[in-house]
This record gives structure tokens, sequence and C-alpha cells, in this order.
């Protein structure tokens, strides 16, 4: 027998594991190259951070919206704010291009994504059924309140706005939100708020828990770290109150690094060195350990919640860089806006509180 051919053959085998593992990585990109195009243009009109610092030192609500007609936003404060107009109608604005983002990242993403933006598009959903019973309670028209984006079909969203009361709510939208709404209508709002939320994380928890897609798999790191967040600052907040019944309702019901175990035990906690030691084996401690001395001289928590937002930008800037291929900038883009909105709605509530603007710029991290 040929030396030669017996040497080619195994040559020829690699190869074939080579080309067929290439072809598959091009299969798994190539979905992703247009989107991503899409998302690095408009990344570069995030806000920065010198224009936040020149929107905390401004006067009135007047000079925030002439500050931000040179950026994305300027169509919306168009739209909803007129000659007449207040720190709410700013809200709406930018809660209607934050809710705008959310679509146009879902319209270009790849099928093999769609189904996970379709869940995060019900967090507006839980957003308009939330704007409407405000409105019901305080006899205004749900109409100019909602958000046109979420899953809702536009016959829905038009019996929403005319709803009068929780019982017509829980009949304009859907049966998937429907229940829920008929479990606490003799509730308070902010009892029905956190169950439409329970809800929803344990909808996107569900759909990530299972998954071994690498996509799914960074989103899953990203939203366990968000749901950690929210029952950490549950449990700091219930942990300076007094009488609490039914703890662990006050916790999503889902976690990934932090148990209830250890969210109960952070409440019953008597120093913050014992909630250091509760959370000694995950990522969240060293947050604590620096803003340590800080809530010391403040004894507000909040430095901790500021410095925990502060870490899941991070952390989409992070699954961004590292997986630039997939859907990392998706991530770390749809991280970026929401702490953008966030700040722009802490500048513009700050001034019209008449708040100092060395106040303001702390409040949203501008570094001085």
């Amino acid at each position: 027998m040929d030396l030669a051919y017996l040497f080619l053959v195994p040559v020829s085998i690699i190869l074939l594991i080579v080309a067929a593992k290439i072809a598959s990585l091009v299969m798994d990109i190539a979905p992703f190259a247009y989107p991503n195009a899409r998302i690095m243009a408009k990344q570069g009109r995030i806000i920065s951070e010198s224009t936040f610092e020149e929107l905390s030192e401004a006067r009135s609500l007047e000079d925030i919206v002439n500050l931000l007609k040179e950026t994305e936003y300027t169509d919306y404060l168009s739209r909803y704010v007129g000659e007449e107009y207040g720190v709410l109608d700013i809200e709406r604005a930018f809660n209607n291009h934050l809710a705008s983002v959310y679509e146009q990242v879902y319209s270009f993403s790849p099928d093999s994504v769609k189904p996970i933006f379709e869940i995060l598009l019900k967090r507006w959903d839980i957003e308009n059924i939330i704007r409407t019973l405000r409105c019901i309670y305080a006899n205004k028209n749900p109409n100019e309140y909602l958000i046109n984006i979420g899953t809702f079909s536009e016959a829905q969203l038009d019996q929403l706005a005319k709803s009068s009361s929780t019982e017509e709510v829980a009949m304009s939208i859907s049966s998937e939100f429907e229940h829920i709404l008929n479990n606490v209508q003799n509730e308070d709002l902010i009892v029905i708020e956190n169950e439409l939320l329970r809800y929803y994380y344990e909808s996107l928890w569900h759909h990530l828990e299972n998954s071994r897609d690498k996509n799914m798999l960074l989103f899953k790191d990203y939203f366990g770290m968000q749901i950690d967040i929210i029952n950490i600052m549950a449990a700091m907040r219930l942990n300076i109150m007094e009488e609490i019944e039914d703890i662990a309702d006050n916790f999503l019901p889902v976690t990934y690094m932090v148990s209830t175990e250890d969210l109960k035990s952070i409440v019953s906690s008597e120093e913050i060195s014992m909630v250091l030691n509760i959370l000694s084996n995950t990522p969240y401690f060293s947050i604590f350990e620096s803003m340590f001395t800080e809530y010391e001289k403040a004894k507000d928590i909040s430095v901790f919640e500021r410095a925990l937002r502060d870490m899941l930008i991070n952390k989409g800037k992070e699954i961004s860089i590292l997986n630039p291929l997939g859907i990392g900038p998706a991530i770390g883009y749809l991280t970026q806006k929401l702490s953008e909105v966030q700040r722009l709605k802490t500048v513009a509530i700050g001034i019209y509180e008449g708040i100092e603007p060395d106040k303001i710029k702390r409040y949203v991290g501008v570094m001085q």
C-alpha cells in the first residue's frame, strides 16, 4: 500500500474536522454580523460623561430639554414635551425612547434569540398594566401614559386605556397576566406590582435556567446578577424595617448566587460586617467591603445600591467585550441604555426638586 496514501487519510480526516468546526462557527456568528454592526453604530450615540456633568449643572427642566436636542432623545422630547410640561412628561419621553430601543434590538436580532427578547418585551406589558392601574387610582386617562411596545396587541392596549377598574384591566390583557390580577384584585398597588414582577422574573429564569445555548448562558449570567442585586437590596431594606411578616414573599421567586436562606440571614443581620460574611463567597462581597466606610459615614444603604448598579453595568460591558461575535454586544448596549435612562431620570428629578449639582453628580456617578 502506498505510504503517501496512508499519510493522507488521517490528514484528510483532520482537515474535514477542522472544516466542519469552522463551518459551524461561521453559522453561529454569521446571523449576528448585521445586528452587531447596527448596535456598534448606536453605541456611538451613548451620552458621554461630560454631557452628564453638564446636565447635572442645569438650572431648569428647560435646560435639560435643550441640552438633549442633539441626542437620540430629541424626537421623543418633541413628541411628549409641549409648551407646558413637567418632570413626568420628560420621564415619559425617556421611557418611550428606552422602549423603542428594546423594540429595535428585537426587530433585527437573529431568530435564534428572539424568544428571550419576547420575554424581555413582557416587562413593558407589566409597565403598561401598572401605569393603567395608577391612572385609575388617580382618576387620570391611562391613554396618555401607555407605552406602545410589548406583546399586547393594539386592540388590547386600546381596551387597556379604556379600563376603569382592576377587573376591566384583567379582562383587557392576555390570560398570562389575567390570573395574577384576579388573585390580587383587593390588594394594594405595590402588592400587585410585586406579583407581576415576580411572575416576570420567574418566566425569564425558567427560559434561561435549562438552556445550554452559549448566548442564553450569557443572558443567564447577566440576569442572574440582576436577580441577586434585586434580592440583596430587598433584604437590606427589610433589615432596617420592624415587624416583618412572610419575609420570603419579599424576594423574587428565583435566586442565582445568593440563596433564599442567605437573604433571610441578611434581613436578620445586626451589623454590616455580618452581611459581608454572608456574601463572602460571592462577587458582591467586594462591593460591600469597598463601600463599608462610606456606609458607616452616611448610614444609607443607597451607597450599596449605586455600587451594585454600577457592577451590573460593568457586567454587561464585560459580556459585550468578551463575546463580540454573538449576543454580547446586544447585552452590553441594552445595559448601557437602561443605565442612561435611569441616570437621566435622576438628573431631571434632581433639577425639579432643586437638589444641588454636586449631589446630583454623586447620585448619577459623575466623576469629579
